[in-house]
């Protein structure tokens, strides 16, 4: 006997997109709605007194202005240097947690400790920075080097490095999990070094993951504005710019035109991480 519902049920039920309408109407009102005001705004179609709009005044302005201009390298700089260096700390990292959790040796405490930045708001990680490699932070009073690399571009990257960890290792290491520890075993046996078999084998498998998981990582990175915020003499990064616009004589327009830049951004990072993904898994498979 068929294991399928009678069809009478099928007809029956509610329709499928029933059960997506909460989530749908959650996403509408505090995302569809909103956006839509930024981006009203951000061509001067706002109820602020100076918005006399329809116009792309701010976005010409936006692009026009060498600071603009400035903070938005910078951004993608910090983000994306960040998200790649990360990738490769915690490529080595997912893949000797899932190897220890195979051979039933626990990673609680190594687990809490990666993940922990996740916990941390972005000006605690930047009070971190600072400590650390601040004009009196520790490391600075071991070495002048290091005193006040928090406030430039490389002590930025540092901690934004912190900052993306869990965001990586997390999706990451499920997809470490998955897999198969016997492909790499028998290339082993074959004769092929360790380093071999990770770059012929383990990173190939594992590379269209962490294409996708760099994507989704840079554009949290582009919108974190508490560790920048924190560390801002003299770097400075985009989402500065919009909240000093809309701070600074409450300039609606501008900072939603600046908001919407980097709107952009994330989403350019999230879709070309996706896209990126599924070429490359492609290629591998054909």
């Amino acid at each position: 006997m068929s294991g399928r519902p009678p069809v009478g049920v099928l007809r029956g039920g509610p329709p499928g997109w029933l059960a997506a309408a909460p989530a749908l109407l959650v996403a509408a009102l505090f995302c569809g709605y909103p956006v839509a005001v930024m981006v009203a705004n951000s061509f001067g179609v706002g109820q602020a007194p100076a918005d006399t709009g329809p116009t792309l005044d701010h976005y010409l302005n936006a692009f026009a202005s060498s600071a603009v201009r400035g903070a938005l390298i910078a951004s993608v700089i910090v983000a994306g240097g960040s998200v790649l260096l990360t990738l490769g700390i915690a490529i080595p990292v997912v893949l000797r947690l899932a190897r220890d959790n195979r051979a039933g040796r626990g990673t609680v405490l190594a687990d809490a400790l990666l993940t922990l930045p996740i916990a941390l708001p972005g000006i605690i990680i930047g009070f971190f920075a600072i400590v650390l490699t601040g004009r009196t932070g520790l490391l600075g009073l071991a070495w002048d080097g290091f005193s006040g690399l928090a406030y430039t571009l490389p002590g930025l990257l540092v901690a934004y490095i912190y900052f993306a960890i869990p965001r990586v290792l997390g999706p990451l290491r499920g997809a470490a999990e998955t897999l198969d520890p016997g492909l790499a075993d028998s290339a082993r046996t074959l004769g092929a070094s360790r380093i071999r078999v990770f770059c012929t084998i383990t990173l190939p498998l594992l590379l269209p993951a962490a294409i996708e998981v760099g994507g989704t990582a840079m554009a949290v990175a582009l919108g974190g504005y508490g560790t920048v915020a924190t560390l801002s003499e003299g770097v400075r990064l985009l989402p500065l710019n919009v909240v000093n616009e809309l701070t600074t004589g409450y300039r609606l327009a501008s900072s939603s035109a600046l908001a919407v830049l980097l709107a952009c951004l994330s989403v350019l990072a999230l879709v070309a991480g996706r896209v990126l993904s599924r070429t490359v898994r492609k290629g591998f498979l054909s």
